[in-house]
Protein backbone atom coordinates (compact mmCIF):
# COMPACT_ATOMS: atom_id res chain seq x y z
CA UNK A 1 0.00 0.00 0.00
CA UNK A 2 1.20 3.66 -1.10
CA UNK A 3 1.96 6.27 1.57
CA UNK A 4 -1.22 8.29 0.25
CA UNK A 5 -3.41 5.24 0.42
CA UNK A 6 -1.97 4.43 3.87
CA UNK A 7 -2.94 7.81 5.09
CA UNK A 8 -5.83 8.42 3.74
CA UNK A 9 -7.51 4.77 5.50
CA UNK A 10 -5.47 6.43 8.57
CA UNK A 11 -8.12 9.75 8.22
CA UNK A 12 -11.29 7.58 7.25
CA UNK A 13 -10.33 5.76 10.18
CA UNK A 14 -10.04 8.45 12.43
CA UNK A 15 -13.31 10.22 11.01
CA UNK A 16 -15.25 6.57 11.64
CA UNK A 17 -13.67 7.07 15.55
CA UNK A 18 -15.09 10.58 15.87
CA UNK A 19 -18.44 10.17 14.27
CA UNK A 20 -18.98 6.54 17.02
CA UNK A 21 -18.01 8.66 19.94
CA UNK A 22 -19.96 11.70 19.07
CA UNK A 23 -23.10 9.76 19.05
CA UNK A 24 -25.90 10.99 21.58
CA UNK A 25 -26.48 9.50 24.69
CA UNK A 26 -29.67 7.34 24.29
CA UNK A 27 -32.94 8.86 24.91
CA UNK A 28 -33.95 8.95 29.04
CA UNK A 29 -34.99 6.46 30.09
CA UNK A 30 -33.31 3.56 28.27
CA UNK A 31 -33.44 0.91 31.18
CA UNK A 32 -36.12 0.93 34.37
CA UNK A 33 -36.20 3.60 36.82
CA UNK A 34 -36.30 2.71 40.54
CA UNK A 35 -38.46 4.57 43.15
CA UNK A 36 -37.12 4.60 46.38
CA UNK A 37 -40.37 4.89 49.29
CA UNK A 38 -38.33 5.26 52.76
CA UNK A 39 -41.70 4.78 54.19
CA UNK A 40 -43.10 1.47 54.91
CA UNK A 41 -45.32 -0.68 52.52
CA UNK A 42 -48.99 -0.23 52.27
CA UNK A 43 -48.56 3.51 54.25
CA UNK A 44 -50.45 6.63 52.32
CA UNK A 45 -46.45 7.48 51.12
CA UNK A 46 -46.09 4.31 49.40
CA UNK A 47 -49.39 3.82 48.02
CA UNK A 48 -48.68 7.80 46.67
CA UNK A 49 -45.47 6.02 44.77
CA UNK A 50 -47.14 2.88 43.04
CA UNK A 51 -49.90 5.15 41.53
CA UNK A 52 -47.78 7.72 40.25
CA UNK A 53 -45.30 5.16 39.42
CA UNK A 54 -47.65 3.34 37.53
CA UNK A 55 -48.72 6.11 35.42
CA UNK A 56 -44.93 7.42 34.59
CA UNK A 57 -44.17 3.94 33.57
CA UNK A 58 -46.97 4.03 30.99
CA UNK A 59 -45.28 7.62 29.60
CA UNK A 60 -41.82 6.39 29.68
CA UNK A 61 -42.25 2.43 28.44
CA UNK A 62 -40.10 1.54 31.04
CA UNK A 63 -41.01 -0.17 34.51
CA UNK A 64 -40.90 2.17 37.11
CA UNK A 65 -39.90 0.01 40.42
CA UNK A 66 -41.36 0.99 44.12
CA UNK A 67 -38.14 0.12 46.28
CA UNK A 68 -39.00 0.17 50.25
CA UNK A 69 -36.47 1.46 52.38
CA UNK A 70 -38.01 2.74 55.54
CA UNK A 71 -36.15 3.69 58.81
CA UNK A 72 -34.75 6.37 60.46
CA UNK A 73 -37.15 9.07 59.59
CA UNK A 74 -36.44 7.96 56.53
CA UNK A 75 -33.11 9.02 56.42
CA UNK A 76 -32.49 5.13 55.30
CA UNK A 77 -33.82 6.01 52.20
CA UNK A 78 -32.40 9.10 51.79
CA UNK A 79 -29.06 7.77 52.02
CA UNK A 80 -29.49 4.86 49.37
CA UNK A 81 -30.65 7.90 46.89
CA UNK A 82 -27.30 9.35 47.49
CA UNK A 83 -25.46 6.61 47.00
CA UNK A 84 -27.23 6.24 43.63
CA UNK A 85 -25.24 7.21 40.23
CA UNK A 86 -27.06 5.33 37.55
CA UNK A 87 -29.36 8.47 36.54
CA UNK A 88 -32.14 6.21 36.88
CA UNK A 89 -32.69 6.24 40.56
CA UNK A 90 -35.48 8.64 42.20
CA UNK A 91 -36.79 9.04 45.68
CA UNK A 92 -41.03 9.54 46.66
CA UNK A 93 -40.49 11.01 50.05
CA UNK A 94 -43.12 12.66 52.29
CA UNK A 95 -41.67 15.69 54.20
CA UNK A 96 -40.87 15.09 57.46
CA UNK A 97 -37.70 13.01 55.80
CA UNK A 98 -36.18 16.19 54.48
CA UNK A 99 -37.10 18.29 57.12
CA UNK A 100 -37.54 16.56 60.43
CA UNK A 101 -34.87 13.50 59.54
CA UNK A 102 -31.73 15.55 58.60
CA UNK A 103 -31.89 17.52 62.18
CA UNK A 104 -32.85 14.01 63.95
CA UNK A 105 -30.68 11.72 62.59
CA UNK A 106 -26.66 11.49 61.57
CA UNK A 107 -25.67 10.48 58.85
CA UNK A 108 -22.78 10.89 55.89
CA UNK A 109 -25.52 12.58 53.45
CA UNK A 110 -25.69 16.25 53.27
CA UNK A 111 -29.31 17.28 51.88
CA UNK A 112 -28.32 19.88 50.87
CA UNK A 113 -24.92 18.94 48.52
CA UNK A 114 -26.27 15.17 47.66
CA UNK A 115 -29.82 15.21 46.99
CA UNK A 116 -31.63 17.27 44.42
CA UNK A 117 -35.46 18.68 44.22
CA UNK A 118 -37.78 17.42 40.96
CA UNK A 119 -41.15 18.14 42.12
CA UNK A 120 -43.40 18.78 44.59
CA UNK A 121 -46.45 16.48 43.90
CA UNK A 122 -49.07 17.35 46.63
CA UNK A 123 -49.79 18.34 49.97
CA UNK A 124 -51.72 17.34 53.00
CA UNK A 125 -52.76 19.34 55.47
CA UNK A 126 -53.09 18.35 58.94
CA UNK A 127 -56.22 17.65 60.82
CA UNK A 128 -57.67 18.06 64.47
CA UNK A 129 -60.26 15.14 65.57
CA UNK A 130 -62.10 14.36 68.37
CA UNK A 131 -64.28 11.51 69.61
CA UNK A 132 -67.89 12.02 68.18
CA UNK A 133 -69.28 11.53 71.67
CA UNK A 134 -66.85 14.64 72.76
CA UNK A 135 -69.30 17.33 73.83
CA UNK A 136 -66.68 20.17 71.60
CA UNK A 137 -67.48 20.95 67.81
CA UNK A 138 -65.73 24.16 67.35
CA UNK A 139 -61.80 24.76 67.73
CA UNK A 140 -62.88 27.66 69.64
CA UNK A 141 -64.72 25.53 72.15
CA UNK A 142 -61.62 22.79 72.00
CA UNK A 143 -59.43 26.12 73.26
CA UNK A 144 -62.40 27.42 75.94
CA UNK A 145 -61.94 23.84 77.37
CA UNK A 146 -58.51 23.69 77.86
CA UNK A 147 -58.24 27.14 79.78
CA UNK A 148 -60.98 25.97 81.85
CA UNK A 149 -58.83 22.28 82.32
CA UNK A 150 -56.07 22.90 85.22
CA UNK A 151 -54.05 20.07 84.05
CA UNK A 152 -54.25 21.25 80.07
CA UNK A 153 -55.81 18.65 77.69
CA UNK A 154 -54.49 15.63 76.14
CA UNK A 155 -53.15 15.47 72.13
CA UNK A 156 -52.40 12.46 71.23
CA UNK A 157 -49.94 12.35 68.15
CA UNK A 158 -48.36 9.40 66.15
CA UNK A 159 -44.70 9.54 67.26
CA UNK A 160 -42.35 12.22 69.32
CA UNK A 161 -41.44 15.34 67.52
CA UNK A 162 -43.41 14.24 64.54
CA UNK A 163 -44.80 16.72 62.51
CA UNK A 164 -48.37 16.15 64.13
CA UNK A 165 -46.36 16.70 67.44
CA UNK A 166 -44.84 19.73 66.58
CA UNK A 167 -48.08 21.46 65.23
CA UNK A 168 -49.88 20.35 68.31
CA UNK A 169 -46.89 22.68 70.47
CA UNK A 170 -47.57 25.52 67.08
CA UNK A 171 -51.05 25.31 68.61
CA UNK A 172 -50.54 25.87 71.63
CA UNK A 173 -48.57 28.73 71.49
CA UNK A 174 -50.87 30.34 68.86
CA UNK A 175 -53.88 29.71 71.38
CA UNK A 176 -51.99 30.33 74.51
CA UNK A 177 -53.00 27.73 76.14
CA UNK A 178 -51.19 24.05 77.26
CA UNK A 179 -51.86 21.35 75.63
CA UNK A 180 -50.20 18.04 77.13
CA UNK A 181 -48.81 16.15 73.55
CA UNK A 182 -48.81 12.58 74.17
CA UNK A 183 -46.54 10.30 71.66
CA UNK A 184 -47.61 7.15 70.62
CA UNK A 185 -45.81 4.10 68.38
CA UNK A 186 -47.85 5.20 65.27
CA UNK A 187 -51.06 6.71 63.85
CA UNK A 188 -53.31 3.88 64.71
CA UNK A 189 -52.39 3.78 67.99
CA UNK A 190 -52.76 7.47 68.24
CA UNK A 191 -56.41 7.75 66.90
CA UNK A 192 -57.33 4.90 69.16
CA UNK A 193 -56.38 6.78 72.23
CA UNK A 194 -58.70 9.29 71.03
CA UNK A 195 -61.12 7.00 70.65
CA UNK A 196 -60.81 4.96 73.71
CA UNK A 197 -61.01 8.27 75.78
CA UNK A 198 -57.52 8.53 77.08
CA UNK A 199 -56.35 11.90 74.89
CA UNK A 200 -59.00 14.18 74.04
CA UNK A 201 -57.95 14.97 70.55
CA UNK A 202 -55.46 14.21 67.75
CA UNK A 203 -53.47 16.04 65.45
CA UNK A 204 -52.30 13.81 62.33
CA UNK A 205 -52.46 13.66 58.43
CA UNK A 206 -55.50 13.05 57.24
CA UNK A 207 -55.05 9.76 55.43
CA UNK A 208 -54.71 7.98 59.09
CA UNK A 209 -57.98 9.96 60.58
CA UNK A 210 -60.38 9.01 57.58
CA UNK A 211 -61.18 5.28 58.57
CA UNK A 212 -62.49 5.78 61.85
CA UNK A 213 -64.38 8.95 60.78
CA UNK A 214 -66.22 7.32 57.87
CA UNK A 215 -66.62 4.65 60.77
CA UNK A 216 -68.66 7.43 63.04
CA UNK A 217 -65.54 7.10 65.87
CA UNK A 218 -64.22 10.37 64.88
CA UNK A 219 -65.11 13.70 64.46
CA UNK A 220 -63.17 16.03 62.20
CA UNK A 221 -62.91 19.97 63.57
CA UNK A 222 -60.62 21.53 61.71
CA UNK A 223 -58.25 21.63 58.91
CA UNK A 224 -54.66 23.26 58.82
CA UNK A 225 -55.03 24.02 55.64
CA UNK A 226 -54.14 27.51 53.76
CA UNK A 227 -57.86 28.11 52.99
CA UNK A 228 -61.05 25.06 53.22
CA UNK A 229 -60.67 22.23 50.94
CA UNK A 230 -62.93 21.56 48.38
CA UNK A 231 -64.32 18.40 49.25
CA UNK A 232 -65.04 19.62 52.96
CA UNK A 233 -65.99 23.01 52.95
CA UNK A 234 -68.11 22.80 55.59
CA UNK A 235 -65.20 21.96 57.70
CA UNK A 236 -63.43 25.19 59.03
CA UNK A 237 -59.79 26.00 58.82
CA UNK A 238 -57.49 26.58 62.03
CA UNK A 239 -56.34 30.10 60.38
CA UNK A 240 -59.73 31.52 60.57
CA UNK A 241 -59.05 30.88 63.79
CA UNK A 242 -55.91 31.57 64.71
CA UNK A 243 -54.38 33.71 61.10
CA UNK A 244 -51.62 32.27 59.56
CA UNK A 245 -51.36 28.79 61.22
CA UNK A 246 -50.79 26.89 58.10
CA UNK A 247 -49.62 23.55 58.20
CA UNK A 248 -49.28 21.04 55.18
CA UNK A 249 -47.59 17.54 55.19
CA UNK A 250 -46.56 17.23 51.52
CA UNK A 251 -44.77 14.54 49.35
CA UNK A 252 -42.07 15.19 46.61
CA UNK A 253 -39.43 13.70 44.22
CA UNK A 254 -36.04 14.34 44.33
CA UNK A 255 -33.35 12.72 42.88
CA UNK A 256 -28.99 12.33 43.39
CA UNK A 257 -27.43 15.60 43.21
CA UNK A 258 -25.43 13.68 40.17
CA UNK A 259 -28.91 13.52 37.96
CA UNK A 260 -28.26 15.36 34.54
CA UNK A 261 -30.12 18.93 34.68
CA UNK A 262 -32.59 17.61 31.59
CA UNK A 263 -33.41 14.54 33.17
CA UNK A 264 -34.55 16.51 36.51
CA UNK A 265 -36.46 18.91 33.97
CA UNK A 266 -38.09 16.07 31.90
CA UNK A 267 -38.88 13.83 35.12
CA UNK A 268 -40.84 17.14 37.10
CA UNK A 269 -42.79 17.42 33.91
CA UNK A 270 -43.83 14.18 33.21
CA UNK A 271 -44.62 14.41 37.13
CA UNK A 272 -46.74 17.43 36.94
CA UNK A 273 -48.93 15.25 34.04
CA UNK A 274 -49.27 12.90 36.13
CA UNK A 275 -51.13 14.60 39.04
CA UNK A 276 -53.35 16.29 37.03
CA UNK A 277 -54.87 12.59 35.35
CA UNK A 278 -58.16 12.76 36.68
CA UNK A 279 -58.31 9.36 37.73
CA UNK A 280 -55.04 9.81 39.74
CA UNK A 281 -56.77 12.99 41.46
CA UNK A 282 -59.58 10.76 42.64
CA UNK A 283 -57.09 8.34 44.39
CA UNK A 284 -55.20 10.90 45.77
CA UNK A 285 -58.21 12.34 47.16
CA UNK A 286 -59.07 9.59 48.88
CA UNK A 287 -56.07 9.32 50.51
CA UNK A 288 -56.49 13.09 51.62
CA UNK A 289 -53.88 14.00 49.56
CA UNK A 290 -54.17 17.52 47.34
CA UNK A 291 -52.50 17.78 43.93
CA UNK A 292 -49.99 20.65 43.75
CA UNK A 293 -46.62 20.99 41.13
CA UNK A 294 -43.74 22.98 41.61
CA UNK A 295 -40.78 22.88 39.01
CA UNK A 296 -37.36 21.62 40.26
CA UNK A 297 -36.30 25.62 41.33
CA UNK A 298 -39.17 26.52 43.59
CA UNK A 299 -39.82 23.27 45.05
CA UNK A 300 -36.29 23.79 46.16
CA UNK A 301 -37.08 27.13 47.74
CA UNK A 302 -40.14 25.77 49.29
CA UNK A 303 -38.50 22.94 50.83
CA UNK A 304 -35.67 24.89 52.29
CA UNK A 305 -38.31 26.93 53.78
CA UNK A 306 -40.00 24.54 55.64
CA UNK A 307 -37.11 22.57 56.74
CA UNK A 308 -35.93 25.81 58.72
CA UNK A 309 -38.99 26.41 59.61
CA UNK A 310 -39.10 22.82 61.78
CA UNK A 311 -35.65 22.88 62.42
CA UNK A 312 -36.40 25.78 64.47
CA UNK A 313 -39.58 24.43 66.30
CA UNK A 314 -37.61 21.35 67.21
CA UNK A 315 -35.05 23.40 68.83
CA UNK A 316 -37.52 25.18 70.57
CA UNK A 317 -39.53 22.00 72.14
CA UNK A 318 -36.10 20.95 72.97
CA UNK A 319 -35.43 18.17 70.52
CA UNK A 320 -31.66 16.99 70.43
CA UNK A 321 -30.16 17.63 67.07
CA UNK A 322 -27.94 14.63 65.84
CA UNK A 323 -23.95 15.34 66.27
Amino acid sequence: MTFRRMWAAGCVAMMLAVTATAEPAPSWPHKPVKMISPSPAGTAPDLMARIIGDKLSQIWKQPVVVENRPGAGGTIGLVALGAADDGHTFAFVPASTLTLGPYMYKTSLDVERDIAPVALVGVSPMMLAVNTESSVTTLAELVLLARNTPDGLVASVPSQFSVPHLTVELLSRAAGVPFRAIPYSGSAQSVAAVVGGDAQFTIDGIPPLTGMMKGGRLKPLATFAAERLPNRTGLATVAETFPGLVVNGWFGVVAPASTRAEVVEQVSRDLATVVEMPDVVQKLDTLGVYPHSLSPAAFGDYWRGERLRWEQVLADVGAQRAQ
